[in-house]
């Protein structure tokens, strides 16, 4: 099969969506597929590349507005350059990556599919104009949402906006996102611990963009209460800043706390498995998320978890027993969940053995399966 991405963001970067996109593509090349991707291009990266057995695409971007609002007309050009049997667009709402998928539909034979990390504009609550926008762009999305042959939730409760927004029931399918076989692999952690100085330390992580709605600011505002119980906390933050740093680290001071937050900047692969190794607790404080690839990370490697009650954590999380969910902005509920963790060391180690049972079930090689076995059944049609 000759199989495109499409994404506004991809490899080298490593977000949940580009970290997805690129696990399912190579294990597709892998298997002899001829895959695409058709993303956008940034300094230092080349317009055309084979990455991984992976066609990569990229094209300049005229504008952009924060994350959804990018502007690609590359997208459509080189999409349409290539004949494909499948057409996956890993987005909603992206103006030209509908564009995109409407055009495919229309003048090829490809099989034309939506596999979204979340809706536009996703969180419940914004300013006045942009309550607007939203009202607006939902409405002109329903027509071009019906278009699409089939839309993959990744959570199984995803449908309920899905239909909102004019994609039928009847063409939603649900297959979760992956993580790749390395995750369970044996990582020397002690080059991570001796360069954040974490030797004797208890630390509770994160990874992701450091952004406002990420809820960071949240597990900052808990820690003077649980320092003065255990001395050795450490809250360890992995990820690119996202113009939220410098806030969250005058709220740290101002809470003097500053010496048990650490700011790491983005981190390599390695480093992010030797830092979860380093980890005890993972905490996934969101405002929003669809699913939350960094939660089955984490528990590849041996975390207890607690996230807030999204989409992805009602999902992934059980209550006491893959962790705890708590309601965003519950500081006093985060509170107790991190202390339960710290003191009670027994029921902190069964979460962690279920964990790593459970983050098997998310293998690439597992998943991919399903992938492809919605591909041909469509291509029979």
């Amino acid at each position: 099969m000759k199989i495109g991405f499409l994404l506004s963001s991809f490899h080298p970067f490593t977000g949940g969506r580009e970290i997805l996109t690129l696990n399912f593509a190579k294990e597709l090349a892998k298997r002899g597929h001829e895959v695409h991707v058709f993303t956008s291009l940034a300094k230092d990266l080349k317009k055309e590349e084979v990455v991984h057995g992976v066609h990569i695409h990229r094209s300049r971007t005229w504008l952009k507005y924060k994350y959804y609002l990018e502007f690609n007309p590359g997208w459509i050009w080189n999409s349409l350059k290539h004949r494909l049997d499948i057409f996956q667009v890993q987005s909603f709402g992206f103006v030209f990556a509908d564009i995109a998928a409407v055009l495919k539909r229309m003048f090829s034979k490809a099989v034309v599919l939506n596999s979204p990390m979340g809706p536009f504009m996703a969180l419940e609550k914004y300013n006045w104009w942009q309550t607007i926008l939203k009202k607006v762009y939902t409405v002109l999305e329903w027509p071009v949402n019906r278009l699409y042959t089939k839309v993959i939730a990744i959570n199984p409760g995803q449908w309920r906006w899905m239909v909102n927004c004019g994609v039928r029931k009847a063409d939603i399918i649900f297959i979760p996102p992956s993580v790749e076989s390395y995750l369970f692999a044996q990582y020397n952690k002690k080059p991570f611990v001796d360069k954040y100085n974490l030797k004797g330390k208890f630390v509770i992580s994160y990874i992701g963009r450091i952004q406002k709605y990420k809820g960071l600011d949240q597990v900052i505002t808990v820690l003077p209460e649980i320092l003065k119980k255990h001395k050795n906390i450490v809250f360890l933050a992995m990820g690119k800043d996202a113009d939220d740093v410098e806030r969250l680290n005058r709220m740290a001071k101002d809470l003097d706390v500053e010496n048990n937050v650490i700011f790491t900047g983005p981190v390599s692969e390695e480093e992010k498995i030797q830092g979860l190794d380093v980890s005890n607790i993972f905490v996934f404080p969101s405002e929003w998320e669809a699913f939350g690839i960094v939660l089955v990370e984490a528990f590849a490697r041996g975390n207890a978890v607690i996230s807030t009650k999204t989409e992805g954590g009602k999902y992934l999380v059980k209550e006491g027993v893959n962790g705890f969910l708590y309601d965003y902005k519950d500081t006093k509920a985060l509170e107790k969940h991190i202390l339960k963790l710290i003191e009670d060391d027994k029921l902190r180690k069964t979460i962690i053995s279920n964990n790593i049972k459970k983050a098997h079930g998310f293998s690439t090689e597992k998943v991919t399966d399903e992938l492809e076995r919605l591909y041909l059944a469509l291509l029979k049609k």
